[in-house]
């Protein structure tokens, strides 16, 4: 069984190593061509498992509920479903976003893989879980390492709107679920249920960060503000993750990108004291 810190625990997070490092080493004097239709199959095999799962157990007992499960319902869902088109495109800013939530998502998912604790650890669904959020984050990595896109720390302040449209893509999911029945309508706002993207709330199972997104979040977005039930805890879906989304994600953002971007990040900054001192001169000159 797959355990917090129990030997198949760390089994999946060294074989993820090995393959972030052994792919690198074999694609790293390659062409760019050459790695970037290994790394692309990578991401169209994760997108094909994603939906081929419904042939295996414990899916195939689940239909027809487990078609739920392919569509965007969570934050690494949507990854799965649109990293190898961001990957075919010419954007760089959703290149960034695939960098920076690949890794964020990716590494989380690989660290605390709350879905398969206490699973086999060789059953289908572990490995499918595995391999998928070890490509979100591996291939990305690689994106960047093997120098098929350049992250320019200047345009993580824009990354995070992507993440708000992701996000509202989660929502409006979860209510055509609901629709369709796929979800019981008593979920919706349920922020222990069907919340691992915390759209409606913290989340117990992740405290800390739940922690500290409610630490900078403002108290009118936890609370209904008007009516008969005016006080009461409701955190506003999305809303609520607004600010402290924004912030924690440049903060991590920014960390991931500076072993790329350490020398552009030093000469900004000696650029930036240098014009200060210039305004400071002239200002006591005058």
């Amino acid at each position: 069984m797959v355990k917090y810190f129990n030997f198949y625990y760390f089994l999946y997070i060294a074989i993820a190593l090995v393959f972030l490092f052994g792919l690198f080493y074999i694609l790293r004097n390659k062409s760019k061509k050459t790695s970037f239709i290994v790394l692309f199959c990578f991401l169209l095999s994760s997108f094909i498992l994603h939906f081929l799962k419904l042939q295996f157990e414990p899916y195939r007992d689940w239909m027809p509920n487990a078609v739920r499960t392919v569509t965007p319902e969570n934050l690494c869902a949507v990854s799965v479903l649109i990293f190898p088109w961001i990957f075919l495109s010419k954007s760089n800013l959703l290149k960034d976003y695939m960098f920076f939530m690949g890794l964020m998502s990716g590494i989380a998912a690989t660290i605390i893989p709350i879905d398969v604790i206490d699973f086999n650890a060789f059953s289908f669904e572990t490995f499918r879980f595995y391999y998928c959020h070890i490509i979100i984050w591996v291939v990305p990595l690689l994106m960047v390492l093997l120098k098929l896109h350049t992250i320019d720390y200047k345009r993580i302040i824009k990354v995070p709107l992507i993440s708000y449209l992701v996000l509202l893509i989660i929502l409006l999911n979860e209510i055509i679920l609901i629709g369709l029945g796929f979800v019981h309508i008593s979920f919706l706002f349920n922020n222990e249920v069907r919340n691992s993207s915390l759209i409606f709330g913290p989340l117990s199972d992740v405290k800390f960060l739940s922690d500290l997104f409610l630490a900078i979040t403002p108290k009118v977005f936890t609370i209904i503000p008007f009516g008969i039930k005016t006080g009461d805890v409701f955190y506003w879906p999305i809303i609520w993750l607004v600010i402290p989304y924004y912030v924690y994600f440049c903060i991590t953002a920014f960390l991931f990108s500076l072993p790329f971007e350490l020398t552009n990040v030093k000469k900004d900054i000696i650029l930036f004291i240098d014009a200060k001192r210039q305004w400071l001169s002239s200002r006591f000159q005058d």
